[in-house]
């Protein structure tokens, strides 16, 4: 087998980052430091990107129904944020009913494990 059809092996070290800078960030607005109009506009694009890059091209890492749930998650908090469409925090949740259905005809669509681990189930016969 050559090294290209090997599974990806990067770990979620990125992700983390992210996670831990995006998560700090909200924390310190709560504390009451403030935080720069631009990042707190937009912050949710940065669940949103990811989520996207998963629903089109699924990795080991992040399952195209994780990029779903990710796009939903950043979708809602934009709308939270930004009050888009007269809608709020507590008036924006059908996001997620949404988000499941999609993630039932997408992500249900192929097995959890299947969709990214075609090549195992064709046979390497001689």
């Amino acid at each position: 087998m050559s090294p290209s059809k090997h599974p990806s092996r990067r770990s979620p070290l990125a992700t983390g980052l992210l996670l831990i800078v995006l998560g700090g960030m909200l924390l310190a607005f709560n504390l009451g430091w403030s935080l720069p109009r631009f990042i707190w506009d937009y912050w949710p694009v940065a669940l949103m990107v990811p989520g996207l890059i998963a629903i089109v091209a699924p990795s080991r890492h992040l399952t195209r129904s994780g990029g779903i749930w990710l796009l939903a998650t950043g979708i809602y908090c934009q709308i939270g944020v930004s009050d888009l469409f007269n809608l709020g925090w507590f008036s924006a949740w059908p996001i997620f009913v949404i988000a499941y259905g999609v993630d039932l005809v997408i992500g249900g669509s192929c097995g959890s494990a299947e969709c990214g681990n075609r090549e195992d189930r064709v046979s390497h016969e001689g």
